[in-house]
């Protein structure tokens, strides 16, 4: 099957190209595809000495947003370089080239997958083990689709902590993949940092939708796959490190200005998929009311 990783840059062209380095000589990859998003640094100039062989570089026309970025990246990847599968990876994350081998491999083994992922870590907590801590590990692996007042919740950094347990997976969702390193384990939802499609039937269930400029990606993707009768999946043994807040902070510099964007993609995303009323929404706006004045008070806690 033929693999391409899409790496999608905003203003970050050293974190794109240092992980366009890292991963460019792996064999199982066909093509690494840097694609800018209309970057205002300069961007293209300092990645287009890294094209050549298999690295590649497209531009979009304008900043849509970080699906928009990516949906030109699998239409390239599929109409352009014929591929079948398609690495989507932050510039801030690293995986190894045994985990995007087993990954290659699941697809292989499993015809009705449409998207999977590793376990997501973040930089300072790579150690994290089976335990007390290891229900936070996979809450932030993969999550369930849910209804509006539940994803209201979780909208809020001190209720999405107290409430874990009930926004969550259990953590036998995932212990029961014992060890095998190839195991899946079905869920609804994985973080957009790094995860593997069938190109094919991403395109099918729509791709990304491009009125989300940032956030909410996951769970629109989530919603998509789930109507197209395709599965997404965890490979809860296997994982990759994520730098988190290092590109979107190239984005969105304030943790305000990140918090407005995210308020504005979960109100469409009730509206447009969750079908929230009037009634939800007003809830809903003044329970980011009370998120806002946490912003301020917590500071770095709220933008976790």
């Amino acid at each position: 099957m033929k693999t391409v990783c899409i790496i999608l840059n905003y203003n970050d062209p050293d974190t794109t190209a240092a992980l366009a380095e890292r991963i460019r000589d792996y064999s199982c990859l066909d093509a690494v595809l840097l694609v800018d998003n209309a970057s205002t640094d300069g961007s293209v100039e300092k990645l287009m000495p890294l094209v050549s062989g298999k690295v590649m570089l497209v531009q979009s026309g304008k900043n849509g947003g970080y699906g928009a970025g990516n949906n030109l990246g699998m239409r390239y990847a599929r109409e352009i370089l014929k591929a079948d599968l398609c690495l989507i990876a932050n510039p801030d994350t690293e995986v190894s080239e045994d985990c995007v081998r087993r990954m290659i491999g699941a697809f292989k083994r499993h015809p009705s997958l449409g998207i999977l992922a590793p376990v997501q870590k973040n930089a300072g907590r790579e150690s994290l083990t089976p335990g007390s801590r290891q229900q936070t590990l996979y809450g932030a692996a993969a999550w369930p689709l849910r209804p509006w007042f539940y994803d209201l919740l979780e909208s809020g950094p001190v209720c999405r902590r107290l409430l874990q347990p009930i926004l969550h997976y259990p953590e036998q969702w995932f212990s029961r993949a014992g060890e095998d390193p190839e195991a899946l384990v079905a869920v609804d939802c994985v973080p957009g940092s790094l995860l593997m499609a069938d190109l094919r039937k991403m395109q099918e269930a729509g791709g990304y939708d491009e009125q989300v400029f940032l956030y909410e990606e996951e769970v629109i993707i989530g919603q998509r796959m789930k109507a197209a009768g395709y599965r997404t999946a965890l490979l809860p043994n296997q994982s990759y490190l994520h730098r988190h807040g290092v590109s979107i902070g190239q984005s969105v510099k304030s943790l305000l200005g990140r918090q407005k964007l995210r308020e504005e993609s979960t109100l469409y995303y009730f509206r447009h998929y969750l079908g929230a009323g009037k009634g939800a929404l007003l809830v809903s706006r003044l329970f980011f009311a009370a998120v806002n004045l946490e912003v301020r008070l917590l500071g770095g806690l709220s933008a976790c």
